[in-house]
This record gives structure tokens, sequence and C-alpha cells, in this order.
């Protein structure tokens, strides 16, 4: 190329640039495939995304599942031991209100009260 003048080097460049450009549907190609591999890589990382997240999910949904389970079994020991508390002080006031509730026990009737009552 030393021994091109200017106009040479110029219309070497221009014609360079004219290929380039009658190839434009080829540059068009090569840019649609890069951005298909490009939207590809991006969309499978996205469902990726969701199936980890979908499994979060599900076990999000089974733990709440427990916790609402376990919460049903609390209110009915409570709902239970409630009634059990409303028995037994019933049966004790009944007892106070009998007569002769009041006198004291013989040693094997406080023995075995106290047993049962413990």
């Amino acid at each position: 190329m030393a021994g091109l003048s200017g106009d040479a080097l110029r219309g070497a460049g221009d014609m360079t640039l004219r290929a380039m450009l009658r190839l434009w549907w080829l540059w068009l190609a090569i840019a649609a495939a890069l951005g298909g591999a490009l939207a590809w890589g991006h969309y499978t990382r996205l469902r990726a995304d969701l199936a980890a997240t979908r499994a979060d999910l599900a076990a999000a949904q089974g733990r709440v599942a427990a916790y609402a389970e376990a919460a049903e079994i609390r209110r009915r020991s409570d709902e239970t031991q409630a009634r059990l508390r409303e028995e037994a002080a019933a049966l004790d006031h009944q007892l106070e209100q009998m007569e002769g509730g009041d006198a004291p026990l013989s040693d094997y009737l406080r023995t075995a009260a106290g047993r049962l009552w413990r």
C-alpha cells in the first residue's frame, strides 16, 4: 500500500464499505442470531428461576398447612383443658356443698384424696 496514492486508498476504503453495505442482510442475520442467543439464555435463566420459585412456594405452602394443623390441634387441646378445668371446679364445688363436706377425713381417705388431686 506504500505505492498507492490517497485517491486510491480512499477508493479502496469505499469499496470495502460498499462491500460491507451490500451484505447488510448478513449483518442483520448475525445481529438477529446474537440477539436470539441472548434472549434464549435469558429465557432459560427465567425458567430456572420460575421452577425454583415454584419449589419454594410449594415448601412454604406445606409449612403453612403444617402450622395451621398445629394451631387447630392446639385449639382443640386448649378447649379440652378448659372443659376439664370447668368439670373439676364443678366437682370441687359440689363436694364442698355436700353435707359433711367440711368434716375431717380419715387418714385413709385423706391419703387417697391426696393421690387423686396431686
